[in-house]
């Protein structure tokens, strides 16, 4: 068995082989203008950046076709059109759907993955940036096109014929997807390229790593009904392949992969969670073998969530009922005994130090508990299930899921490791709680109303009801609004924090990187993992020193014997962050 400082040469030595890859990337980035910047970079902090900014612009996009939407409904109950006309009002409603998931959810999953993976790994280093680059402007205009699909967009929430979506919609759609598949192998490539063979990977990698698996693996099924519709009767194009236009297809495919789609932000949001989560709480997980059970056991019961959609539909009892039924009511174990993990290892919220970054996180757990008990006694229960699934109580529970849970959490990541991203510290904390603040309430106030309506029947998929349930749809409207003006108060702190916000020293390894990984360590090591198996360990101070391979034997010596000094230093500096994290265990 090697000795740790045998392990620890080694480790030193491929990170200082990275770092001189890395130099050449930047090399070769400082040499592109900012238009060239812009359409390639390989680069991982310039790549997670524009994610970043795609992920936002949709965010605002899809958050204004929602506030169209909102306010329309809470200022009419007859369908007359005060805002939009009906036709658009639908319309609306699909792109908001579709900007909100695809657009500003997933780019900020991939934002996250670019930087997360190669900043805890060492090696700085994304596989196949040109992949990666024209995934990100491919998924980006597929989704444009699917935004000037016209009124025919309506059909995205129906699903009944003859309604039709436009060509552009679909072709649209197609494009978007395989966007998606480039996106997801440069992740998947780039969590192998900096792996060390015979090492564990850090666990916020493998859940992203899981995470791109599960859904390169559903985008099969919505690909291939893209292509059925667009080439049936409903597609538009004038070119009948396939003679079924049935929705039933469409609706059947289309769920198929997009339940899976919703734990895309999730799982990735769980990984990053469970990296920046040991900083706040001081100490390690409490348990990181646990933590990498939960990975293949959510991989398997979140691919096969999709019941609650096709509960009514002529599809085989064993995949509609046994099957999926069983996992809709079984995923809640898993997501429960990952928040017991989470709350165990923060402790008592009293010793915490509180800033926007974990209120956000802290919060997004809370939301999933609330969305995950709304949710149990009916989604998986066919008896209920149809009575409900077009009420109020549905997109109650989904806004829960993905606007407090998923995109609340990711906006707490994005506060925690931003700083290091972009090496200025946030602008103002003021505007980070307002946005905090305002999110919560805005986003409460409207789960709670549609609750509460969809409870008494409020229909959803509509223009029109009666007039019993307008006051619910007016405090869906005030929510939506307050909701609005947080990421106001977001995006007006973003731009100032990237202009003006007090610059930060920069190390070749982010210090969360660094402080996670070395607690990850100590964990896995407590837990009776050997040295040969923890995750390559970072330097303590984030600064990589390069090993030459000098044929000189004056200069080699030199070198193997600075390296042993900064070996020695690096080991110090790891024991004595494990007896730090042992006194606060104790």
């Amino acid at each position: 068995m090697a000795s740790r400082e045998e392990v620890r040469r080694t480790e030193r030595e491929k990170l200082s082989e990275w770092a001189a890859q890395y130099e050449e990337v930047k090399a070769r980035e400082q040499k592109r203008n900012i238009l060239m910047k812009v359409l390639y970079s390989e680069e991982y902090k310039m790549l997670t950046i524009k994610n970043i900014i795609v992920a936002v612009v949709w965010l605002f996009v899809g958050g204004a076709f929602a506030l169209i939407l909102r306010s329309q409904a809470g200022l009419s109950s007859t369908g007359v059109p005060v805002v939009v006309t009906p036709e658009y009002y639908f319309q609306a409603m699909t792109n908001h759907v579709m900007d909100m998931i695809f657009g500003a959810v997933f780019s900020i999953v991939f934002a996250v993955s670019f930087y997360v993976i190669p900043a805890m790994n060492g090696s700085r280093l994304i596989k196949w940036p040109k992949i990666a680059n024209a995934g990100l402007w491919i998924a980006t205009i597929g989704l444009f096109m699917m935004n000037f699909g016209g009124v025919q967009n309506q059909y995205m929430f129906t699903f009944l014929n003859p309604l039709k979506a436009s060509p552009t919609w679909f072709i649209g759609y197609a494009a978007m997807v395989i966007g998606e598949w480039m996106e997801m192998a440069s992740v998947l490539g780039t969590s192998f390229n900096g792996r060390i063979k015979g090492k564990l990977v850090p666990t916020a990698i493998g859940f992203i790593v899981m995470d791109m698996i599960m859904m390169a693996l559903a985008n099969i099924s919505v690909f291939i009904d893209v292509i059925w519709s667009l080439l049936s009767p409903i597609g538009g194009l004038g070119i009948t392949i396939f003679g079924v236009p049935n929705a039933e297809v469409w609706k059947g495919l289309f769920w198929f992969a997009d339940h899976p789609l919703v734990y895309f932000a999730p799982y990735t949001l769980t990984g990053a969670s469970l990296a920046v989560i040991p900083i706040y709480a001081k100490r390690p997980l409490y348990s990181y073998r646990f933590a990498r059970w939960l990975i293949p056991t959510l991989f398997v019961l979140g691919s096969s969530v999709y019941v609650h959609h096709l509960g009514d539909d002529p599809w085989p009892l064993i995949l509609r009922d046994i099957f999926a039924q069983t996992s809709t009511a079984l995923i809640a174990i898993p997501f429960a005994a990952l928040w017991l993990l989470f709350f165990i290892t923060l402790g008592d919220p009293r010793k915490l130090k509180w800033d926007a970054a974990l209120a956000f996180i802290y919060a997004s757990a809370v939301w999933n508990i609330i969305g995950g008990i709304q949710a149990e006694p009916t989604n998986p229960v066919q008896a209920i299930d149809p009575t409900i699934h077009n009420t109020g109580w549905i997109f109650s529970h989904f806004h829960v899921m993905l606007a407090l849970y998923s995109v609340g959490g990711l906006l707490g990541v994005l506060y925690a490791v931003g700083p290091y991203l972009w090496g200025r510290e946030w602008y103002s904390t003021k505007l980070s709680w307002l946005h905090f603040w305002g999110w919560q309430a805005g986003m409460g106030l409207f789960v709670s109303a549609s609750a509460i309506g969809g409870f008494y029947g409020l229909i959803r998929r509509e223009v029109a009801w009666a007039g019993f349930y307008e006051p619910y749809y007016q405090l869906i409207m005030i929510g939506g609004w307050l909701a609005g003006f947080a990421t106001i108060f977001f995006g007006y702190n973003l731009i100032m924090t990237l202009l003006y916000g007090k610059k930060i020293k920069e190390t070749d390894i982010p210090m969360w990187a660094v402080i996670t990984v070395a607690m990850e360590r100590y964990g896995l090591r407590r837990e009776g993992y050997s040295d040969e198996e923890l995750p390559t360990a970072l330097p303590a101070d984030g600064m990589i020193r390069k090993v030459s391979n000098s044929v000189n034997n004056n200069v080699q010596g030199n070198n193997i014997l600075t390296r042993n000094v900064n070996l020695q230093k690096d080991v110090k500096a790891e024991l004595k962050l494990d007896k730090t994290d042992k006194a606060d265990i104790k």
